[in-house]
Formats: structure tokens, C-alpha cells, sequence
């Protein structure tokens, strides 16, 4: 492991500077001194994938994160001499850090202890940067955990060293293909739960302190589509958090072990009262006339945490790269593996959604409405179709996982096309609304609130004579966060998080109507005053549509709390 830290470190820019560079580190706790008296040096330290805007303490394989650390002296030893130490514990082994950038082995004998910067004229504030936008995995430092404690001493205070007590710890997870468990379910029956209040089951499962991220793969994945399918779901589990386990099975429908992979997901994504044998019996073939994409939490399968189907043929189409508009080959290849790996974490937000809904922060419980659980069929009509609201409107579903997706992946690549998908949708609906508005069907936002509905409207047994045309979920839904966040910037916290968090708490008080509650709590307005403030919105000019939505700076900028466990 000392190799691999010496390798690591020439891969990286260490910065010395005598100014606070950086600021609003998190300071470590406990700053102490050799002989046991009080000292007024602080110690800080953090680690960062989004260049200092948020730190974290725990990161993915593949992950690019900073490393800073700042030591402040005490006042009466500024312009001294001193020293500065950077010790960091691995694998229960103590290395430090020498003049020369490298790492060695210390015996934790003080005689043998060595500067990262010998001999310094101390000044108020030492800020260092540690690693400079690396992924540790791939560098060969995973699955284990760092723990960077400061230093210093001063001729001011002969035989005195001041450190932090408490270090900087930095997790790196292992690959998220090599975790334990993945591709596995966790339970093979739903467990009994622990106490109900009489609208709510609740649950603790085991894997609660430790929910693992998987992308699991099947078929021939081009090793570049699948390290930005890994890479944008990291990132978006970075800045979502995650509350239960996620499988992703990405798969090549031109795979050879088709079985293999239905038995996987039939395992994985095991739903309660449902037999592996049906769950196999009813998979859609693994054809390419059935292309995948789906993912969720929802509350039959909630014991295996959460997951995602999602096939990669598209990708293909590079090929076809002139007919298709595209300026090269390249153009196309990232063109097309933006959408998939899109789609990847517009799954991965669904799983996101139900997960929060379930989830009761004050108890660290999940909870289940007892009516899902029992009176399933009491939420569908005679032809076992939803007739009424599930868990919340499709076109919040739909609109949110969307929206996040967009916002997400421009995070993550500047270069993402947010904008000219948000203004291809905005032109689906005003031709939705457009065309109905010439037979008479007014279009609505509450037309997409539940399958019934939504499939009568997009029929020809829609009132007006004529179908609409599909996917009114997603673009009225979309732009409906467009709206949301337009009107208050507080909104966006709503959409990421805050909607789905509220949901169980207004659920437990307004059975069956959970939905609307939460989002009169979130949004403060109603859910029928916001269709009324919508719908008018949807018929103003596209110019004055166009104006509400947020530049591409806006969105990389924006920022939003993840959910906590």
C-alpha cells in the first residue's frame, strides 16, 4: 500500500501555501498536544468532489475528489520556526509524509518522525492541498478508509507537538461491480415488521448503515459507455444520497446468457408474494423489439432496496452517424451514450423517490401504508388498472426523474445538451395543447396523474374524438418543475428531495392522500391551485415560456441538501 500512496501522490499537485486559500473547511475536533496541555491551534481538513462547494466522507471508486487540509498555529508562535507534519493511518499502518512528496512506513517513535515541510516560518494559516482531482480507486487506493491527522512544532515551544486529535477520515469504496452483494438479494421473504401505528407498517432492514450502489452488466458493454454509466450514477448518488441498496443491470440485448440475466433481476429485484418461477414466467424477452428502461423501490420489493433495468442497443446507432446528423463519429458515440447514461439516472431517481417516501427519519425506520400492503386492489379498478393515485401523480414521477436527470448530468459534463431537451419538451406540449385546443380538449396537468386517466386521454376514446399524442407525463411534468423552481429557489430542494421526504409524514395523517398534503407543505400551494397557476402558464407565449427556464451556469450552480439516513 505504500507503493500505491507514492504512485498515487506523483499523480497529483501538492500545493503549500501560508494563507487561508481555502476556505470553510470542516475543522477536526480535539486539537491536543504531546505533553497534555491546552492549545489554541485549530486543525481542518475535507475532501471534495465538487471543488469545494460540499464535503464528504465517503467516495466512489472511480470518483475525482480534492483533498485539503489547513493547520492553524497558535498567535504567539507565528513567525517562528517550525515544522509541519502530515501522518496518515492505512490499513493499521502509520505512514508519513516526507520533504520529498513521497510516503514511508513510521514506527510511531517520535525520534523517527519526519516533516512534509521541514524547517517553515510559521504563519498564521498552512493550507495544503493534499490531492488535486484524482480518483483514488483507479490509483490503487480503495475499499479501505484514510485517516490524515495534522502536525506542527515550533522552536517557540521546544519538545511541544500540536495536533489534530481528531483526523480527516476519507472512505474510498471498492469498484461497484466487486461489492459484496450485488447481484444478490438481500432477503429471500419480506421480514416481519417491528410495530405499526395502524396506517403504517415499519421496518428495519439489515442492510440500513451500509446500502451498496451496483452497476452490474450483461453482454458486450464498450468498456467507455460503461465507465460513464458507473461514473453518472456515482456522481448522482453523491449529491442524492442513498437511503437503501441499488441494482442497476445494464444490459446488451444481444447477450447470449438471457437467462442468466432474468434470474438475476428475478432474484435481485425480488417483489413479495411473487415466486421467482412467475417472476421468470412473465419477463419481457430479452429481445431487441423490447428495449429496457424502468427502475424503483416500490413497497412490494422494498427488502432488496431499490433498482434499475436499462438496455444499451442505442449506442449502436454510432455507426449511422451521417444519417443521423451527427459531425463525426465521436459526436455521435457521445451523443448517444449522454442519452443512455441519462436514462440511467432518471432510473436511479425513481429508486431515489419511492425510497424517501418509505423512509421516517425521526423513527430511522421505513414504513409501509398498511392499505398498499393489504388493500392493493382497493387503489385499481375491474380491470386491474390504477384508477386513482398510487404513491404521487405521474407527472410528478416522471417530471421530477426528468428534471433531476437533466440538472444531474449537466452537472456532471458542462457539455450535457440540458438545454435543447427541456426545449424539445417544452415543443411536445405546446403541440399537444395546440392540437387539442383545435377539437375542443383542453389540455391539463391533472390529466397525468394515474394511469386510467392518462390512457383514456392518449386513446380514441378520448372525450374530444381525437388521441393525444403519448408521453404528456414527461413533458408537462418537466416543465412543471421548470415552473416550480421558477417561482421560488427554494423549490429546487422541494423537487430533489423534500416532496418525497414530506410524503410518509402526510400520508401517516392524511391516508390515501399523502400526495397532495406534502405538496401543499413543500411548495405552499395547493395541488388545485397549482393546476389553475399552470395550465394559464402553459398558455402564454413560448417566448415567455422559454424566459422561466434557468441557464446552463444556473443549473451546474444550483445546489440542494441530499437525503440523510
Amino acid at each position: 500500500m505504500k507503493n500505491s500512496l507514492n504512485s498515487l501522490f506523483k499523480l497529483t499537485l501538492t500545493v503549500f501555501l501560508s494563507s487561508s486559500a481555502m476556505a470553510q473547511l470542516p475543522e477536526l475536533g480535539s486539537p491536543s498536544t504531546i505533553n497534555g496541555a491546552s492549545t489554541t491551534a485549530r486543525f481542518f481538513g475535507g475532501a471534495s468532489s465538487d471543488n469545494g462547494a460540499s464535503f464528504a466522507s465517503s467516495f466512489d471508486y472511480d470518483q475525482q475528489i480534492d483533498i485539503n487540509v489547513k493547520v492553524q498555529v497558535e498567535s504567539s508562535q507565528v513567525n517562528t520556526m517550525g515544522n509541519l507534519y502530515i501522518i496518515i493511518t492505512l490499513n493499521n499502518q502509520y505512514l508519513i509524509r516526507v520533504e520529498s512528496g513521497g510516503y514511508e512506513v513510521w514506527d510511531v517513535k517520535l525520534a523517527n518522525l519526519k516533516a512534509a515541510f521541514p524547517a517553515v516560518t510559521l504563519q498564521t494559516n498552512h493550507t495544503i492541498n493534499i490531492v488535486d482531482d484524482v480518483a483514488l480507486g483507479p490509483a490503487g487506493v480503495s475499499d479501505t478508509t484514510l485517516r490524515i491527522y495534522l502536525a506542527y512544532d515550533s522552536m517557540a515551544a521546544e519538545s511541544e507537538i500540536y495536533y489534530s486529535g481528531t483526523p480527516l477520515s476519507v472512505t474510498i469504496n471498492p469498484p461497484l461491480t466487486a461489492l459484496e452483494g450485488c447481484a444478490k438479494p438481500f432477503y429471500t421473504a419480506f421480514p416481519i415488521h417491528e410495530s405499526s401505528d395502524g396506517v403504517h407498517r415499519y421496518y428495519n432492514f439489515t442492510w440500513q448503515n451500509d446500502p451498496i450502489l451496483c452497476a452490474n452488466f450483461y453482454g458486450s458493454v464498450p468498456a467507455d459507455l460503461k465507465d460513464k454509466i458507473r461514473k453518472t450514477l456515482s456522481f448522482a448518488k453523491g449529491k442524492l444520497g442513498l437511503l437503501a441498496p441499488f441494482n442497476g443491470f445494464i444490459v446488451n440485448l444481444e447477450l447470449t446468457q438471457k437467462a442468466e440475466y432474468i434470474s438475476d433481476v428475478c432474484d435481485t429485484l425480488a417483489v413479495r408474494n411473487v415466486s421467482k418461477v412467475l417472476c421468470v414466467a412473465n419477463a419481457e424477452p430479452v429481445i431487441l423489439q423490447h428495449p429496457r428502461a424502468g427502475g424503483g423501490a416500490g413497497e412490494s420489493g422494498l427488502h432488496n432496496g431499490g433498482g434499475s433495468e436499462l438496455s444499451i442497443n442505442s449506442y449502436f446507432e454510432f455507426s449511422q452517424w451521417s444519417n443521423a446528423g451527427h459531425s463525426s463519429e465521436e459526436a455521435a458515440k457521445k451523443y448517444l451514450s449522454d442519452d443512455i447514461a441519462k436514462v440511467g439516472v432518471h432510473e436511479f431517481f425513481h429508486a431515489h423517490q419511492q425510497t424517501l417516501i418509505w423512509y421516517f427519519e425521526e423513527k430511522k425506520q421505513f414504513g409501509i401504508p398498511i392499505s398498499l400492503q393489504d388493500d392493493l386492489g382497493s387503489y385499481l379498478n375491474e380491470n386491474f388498472e390504477h384508477d386513482k393515485v398510487l404513491y404521487y401523480p405521474h407527472w410528478i414521477e416522471e417530471g421530477a426523474a426528468a428534471f433531476a436527470a437533466y440538472l444531474l448530468m449537466l452537472q456532471y459534463d458542462s457539455t450535457f445538451n440540458a438545454r435543447e431537451l427541456f426545449l424539445l419538451q417544452l415543443d411536445n406540449a405546446r403541440d399537444r395543447i395546440d392540437a387539442g385546443a383545435q377539437v375542443g380538449d383542453i389540455v391539463s396537468l391533472r390529466d397525468y396523474e394515474y394511469q386510467v386517466r392518462e390512457e383514456l386521454v392518449e386513446s380514441e376514446n378520448n372525450p374530444s374524438g381525437v388521441a393525444r399524442t403519448p408521453r404528456g407525463k414527461f413533458d408537462m411534468g418537466l416543465w412543471a418543475m421548470v415552473y416550480l423552481w421558477n417561482k421560488d429557489s427554494n423549490n429546487l430542494q422541494g423537487i430533489m428531495v423534500d416532496y418525497f421526504k414530506n410524503w410518509g409524514e402526510q400520508e401517516n395523517l392524511h391516508p390515501r392522500e399523502g400526495w397532495k398534503f406534502a405538496f401543499q407543505k413543500t411548495f405552499n400551494i395547493s395541488i388545485d391551485d397549482f393546476y389553475t397557476e399552470f395550465d394559464a402558464f402553459m398558455a402564454k407565449p413560448r417566448a415567455e415560456q422559454v424566459s422561466i427556464l434557468k441557464t446552463n451556469e444556473e443549473f451546474i450552480a444550483a445546489i440542494f441538501s441530499p437525503a440523510a439516513p
